[in-house]
């Protein structure tokens, strides 16, 4: 178990491997993303000599066990990727792409946004008086279908 001071100490490595997935993982698959962050990023943070948590997980630092039961709620898929690539949305303060061919990250977005959120085809009519609602609104806008 880790103290405070353990914590605080490490803090610094932990947010460092956090930011670091959080930027660069999304386009990977999930053997990839391991490899990435297991036999790269780690072992590079440990030779500079900063501080990080033995057998930290990215995840873990992103989203506890309550957020990920709380996204499995909304639609999420269970399986590691999913919960990974939900943590980054989470954790991003720019607006996300997601490339969904299954349409699973749609579906939980909707279970997540519920009635606040606007979806949008711009092959539909009347699309930027849609945008313009949503922004002035504070609602969530989704783009949907973008070839």
């Amino acid at each position: 178990m880790l103290t405070l001071k353990d914590e605080r100490t490490t803090m610094i490595g932990n947010a460092l491997l956090a930011s670091a997935f959080v930027s660069y993982i999304g386009p990977f698959n999930y053997i990839f993303r391991s490899r990435l962050w297991k036999d790269e990023w780690i072992p590079d943070i440990t030779e500079k000599t900063i501080p990080i948590t033995e057998g930290i997980d990215p995840l873990e630092v992103l989203a506890n066990a309550a957020d990920q039961a709380v996204w499995k709620t909304e639609g999420l898929p269970a399986d590691r990727v999913s919960l990974e690539n939900a943590a980054v949305v989470v954790s991003c303060n720019r607006y996300p792409l997601i490339i969904d061919p299954q349409l699973q990250g749609q579906k939980w977005i909707r279970g997540r946004e519920g009635t606040e959120m606007v979806a949008i085809q711009l092959s539909q009519k009347q699309w930027l008086k849609k945008v313009e609602m949503a922004v002035s609104n504070g609602n969530t806008l989704m783009i949907e279908s973008i070839g």
